[in-house]
């Protein structure tokens, strides 16, 4: 069981702890966002609009409600809990009714990923040791395990088609991009060097990811093109950055920094322009995900 003094560690990728289309091809730009925030003195899920407005509170539980994503048709969140004892992936109704409990084991299963074809979700777990990355459909059966690896694998990601799955290890010393197939087959390194890489989101055309990156004494976010080529900067603060999630369009990136103080979300555009403030609270607000 994970103690609630770690909770900020898994909102924010371990930032600390290790020095994550609209049809007809319109703007998303009034889809909201949901995140993690203790605002209430308690970690729970909630959702605002790409503007800053309509903020509402999802869960209020005593429990610990985290890293929540929204289903491809965004009708539902997934998201991690530890209501029941240990922390288990739920799914709920956007309004935070008909929760249901899809997984069930003594280990910690987290952050959880929805296939865009709605078939599956991908999350990692440490069920049979180490951190691993799984896979099981959304109503919780056939659990497969995708990775088998001694050192952990973190944070799935699936690509656009569901065919593939980006996600973060330390199978070669410090943590790197990888992309498996959605079999677990084929695992290809995509980012290289010395540095620190979490926390992948693929782009909605599959043609990039987005990530951040300890690269220069903190974390900013980059973009890579999928076959490790184009390694760009978007972000350059004296403050961690991280987290990020593209808008359904991708004209835009929402992620979370401390650059004000505290972690808030904050939204820019796909080169790095236009950085906006969405959040404004003296708690934190972390892991955002953008409808659909």
């Amino acid at each position: 069981m994970l103690n609630r003094k770690i909770v900020p560690i898994l909102v924010f990728v371990f930032l600390s702890a290790l020095v994550q289309s609209c049809n007809g091809g319109s703007s998303n730009a009034d889809n909201p966002i949901i995140f993690t925030s203790n605002r209430s003195d308690n970690w729970d899920i909630y959702m605002v609009n790409s503007n800053g407005t309509g903020l509402r509170r999802i869960t209020d539980q005593i429990s610990i409600d985290t890293n929540p994503v929204f289903s491809p048709d965004g009708a539902k969140i997934a998201f991690q809990s530890d209501r029941d004892g240990n922390n288990e992936i739920y799914i709920m109704d956007i309004d935070g009714s008909n929760i249901v409990r899809l997984t069930d084991d003594s280990a910690d299963d987290l952050m959880p990923a929805w296939s865009p074809d709605g078939s599956r979700i991908a999350y990692q777990s440490n069920r049979d040791g180490n951190f691993d990355i799984y896979v099981m459909d959304i109503d919780g059966s056939n659990v497969t395990r995708l990775t088998d690896h001694p050192n952990d694998d973190y944070l799935p990601a699936w690509s656009p088609d569901s065919r593939r799955i980006a996600y973060q290890s330390q199978r070669e010393g410090n943590w790197k991009i990888f992309i498996m197939d959605d079999n677990g087959a084929n695992n290809q390194r995509v980012t290289e060097g010395p540095f620190y890489a979490q926390a992948p989101a693929w782009s909605p055309d599959g043609k990039k990811l987005v990530f951040q990156y300890l690269g220069d004494g903190n974390f900013e976010i980059y973009t890579i093109n999928i076959d490790g080529t184009g390694l760009t900067r978007l972000t350059n603060t004296e403050e961690g950055d991280g987290t990020p999630s593209w808008s359904s369009d991708g004209s835009q990136i929402v992620f979370t920094s401390s650059r004000s103080g505290n972690w808030e979300l904050y939204l820019m555009d796909n080169d790095g322009t236009n950085i906006v403030r969405l959040t404004n609270d003296p708690a934190s607000d972390g892991k955002p995900n953008w409808m659909p």
